[in-house]
């Protein structure tokens, strides 16, 4: 990656494992990952710490489309506690927001 203004500073390297186990690097700036229910999750793999990294729920933004076809990409991103050291990610669409006059109402 380039260096270039306000761009994160840090690239975090990718692999993929065989079927034997072993670790193959992969030559990416993103991952994007389909889900089985079609849904999308893109993983960039620069990020402004070292210890940090980003994970989209749908399409990363992109100066590229309409805000339209980019709200149509986003996914809420829902992130369920497994073990200490696992968690369950998934991918649902956005829905809009009722209109309830402002106020929150639990049913």
């Amino acid at each position: 990656m380039s260096s270039v203004p306000n761009r994160p500073n840090f690239v975090h390297q990718a692999f993929a494992v065989d079927i034997d186990g072993r670790a193959v690097p992969i030559d990416a700036d993103t991952l994007l990952i389909r889900l089985a229910n079609g849904e999308y999750i893109e993983i960039p793999l620069d990020s402004f710490d070292a210890g940090d990294l980003l994970v989209y729920g749908g399409r990363m933004p992109n100066d590229h489309v309409s805000d339209e076809e980019m709200m149509a990409a986003t996914r809420r991103l829902v992130i369920s506690p497994g073990a200490s050291n696992l968690v369950a990610l998934s991918a649902v669409a956005v829905e809009p927001m009722s209109d309830s006059g402002g106020e929150d109402t639990l049913d």
